[in-house]
């Protein structure tokens, strides 16, 4: 990698621009392999001239509100997923952790995306790996910079990446294994539109060669027909609750003991796909499926006390995934939407809940009071209570209160306004279910 920075940063000024976890990450890296290019960190709050890394090393730092205008034509640019240089500053050509690493590592990597299913797909591959004694990295949007990793990659060694739509967007070069689970609308309030959100995704397959595994369902081909999508040949097929490997039954959806949900079945075939390329054994393959525990905050079954039974699906910030949690979860008793409004469609949402049964749906946010506003005007008569509230905190003396069933937190809503991410959001109602 010092190689390839060296070969491309040439005489430039290196800037690190945002200074996140991935950016620190950069900048760990970039004082290890000891450049001789000037460093820089540019980073819109000001408060990160104070960070250990920056002021141990003496790092200049370009800071504030205007902060993107310092940046020069010239610089090498090495960019965190969440900055939006192209929509300030298009002139610039930004490099990335991602796009370094898929041109240095490509051949070893597995790369999996998609709009839902990819933390807990790449966890599952990973975990696959491992059991069969391979040598295996987890890293990317999972929470794990790649730079990290660096020193311990060997050739041998496999790397399962998971990547979103903002880490993709700016690659020009693909993994040779690649997986793309499926295309839902999402993150509109950074993408222009929702053919650019999907552009992104399919950056995935650019430039995959003859020798490469390429994974993707019909369905999620029909979301963007002009797009090119590689060839790929399946082996297997899912019927109704099995999946079959030429004719025969290999896994049913009851054989997972602890994933809730037919939409599961989708994102395994494509790692049991994935596991056939590379030659393992099919057998542990599939334990290892049965076996997998959820990640948490994706249809977490937090327990079940005193006939009160508490899910925890607070990654669910789109329509799609609420609607596939409530049919995971069998028999939902008290549902809990909505959030941060960011403009999604919640049509097919407002359409399920008009068609479905609860005792009570509590609406929190401005996303839950559209969401509530929308299914009024569809539908005069609720099959349940509802209550509005401003957050998942002014509700939680009721939850307290439920004498007994189901209650699900599957928001279909962005945790912004209340919370620093899903994750806060979930162990908030966590620790709801704790004092029960």
């Amino acid at each position: 990698m010092r190689k390839l920075i060296l070969e491309k940063a040439k005489n430039k000024r290196i800037v690190i621009l945002g200074f996140g976890m991935e950016g620190q990450s950069s900048l760990g890296y970039l004082l290890s392999i000891q450049l001789a290019n000037k460093i820089l960190v540019a980073d819109q709050n000001t408060e990160i001239i104070h960070h250990p890394l920056i002021r141990k090393n003496n790092i200049e730092v370009l800071s504030g509100e205007d902060y993107l205008s310092l940046l020069q034509k010239d610089d090498f640019i090495l960019k965190s997923p969440g900055v939006q240089v192209k929509k300030f500053r298009p002139e610039l050509f930004s490099h990335s952790q991602t796009s370094l690493f898929l041109e240095k590592f490509g051949s070893q990597i597995i790369g999996i995306t998609g709009t839902k299913g990819k933390s807990t797909s790449s966890t599952m591959m990973y975990q696959i790996l491992e059991e069969q004694n391979k040598e295996a990295f987890l890293v990317g949007n999972i929470g794990q910079p790649a730079f990290d990793m660096i020193p311990q990659i060997k050739e041998s060694s496999c790397i399962v990446y998971e990547l979103s739509a903002h880490q993709l967007q700016c690659v020009k070069q693909g993994p040779r294994m690649a997986i793309l689970l499926n295309l839902m609308p999402e993150h509109l309030d950074y993408f222009a539109s929702l053919e650019a959100y999907y552009q992104a995704k399919l950056q995935l397959f650019a430039h995959q060669r003859g020798d490469s595994f390429a994974f993707y369902h019909d369905k999620t081909k029909s979301k963007s027909p002009s797009s090119h999508f590689p060839t790929r040949r399946l082996s297997t097929q899912i019927k109704g609750e099995q999946i079959f490997l030429e004719e025969k039954a290999i896994l049913t959806l009851s054989d997972l003991k602890y994933l809730l949900g037919h939409h599961h079945l989708e994102n395994i075939q494509a790692l049991i796909e994935l596991s056939n390329f590379l030659h393992l054994d099919l057998t542990k393959t599939l334990d290892s499926i049965k076996n997998f525990h959820p990640l948490p905050h994706r249809q977490e079954l937090l327990g079940d006390k005193n006939g009160i039974r508490f899910i925890n699906d607070s990654i669910s910030t789109i329509p799609q995934s609420a609607i596939q949690a409530i049919k995971a979860s069998g028999e939902v008793d008290y549902l809990i939407l909505g959030g941060l409004d960011r403009g999604i469609e919640y049509d097919e949402l407002i359409t399920f809940l008009s068609e479905s049964k609860f005792k009570k749906v509590y609406f929190l946010g401005e996303a839950g009071k559209r969401m509530l506003e929308e299914l009024k005007s569809l539908s005069h008569s609720m099959d349940f209570e509802y209550t509005q509230a401003a957050n998942l905190q002014g509700i939680q003396n009721e939850l307290l209160q439920i004498p007994r069933g189901t209650v699900l937190l599957s928001p279909a809503a962005a945790s912004y306004d209340h919370f620093k991410n899903f994750e806060e959001r979930g162990n908030y109602f966590r620790d709801i279910f704790s004092k029960i």
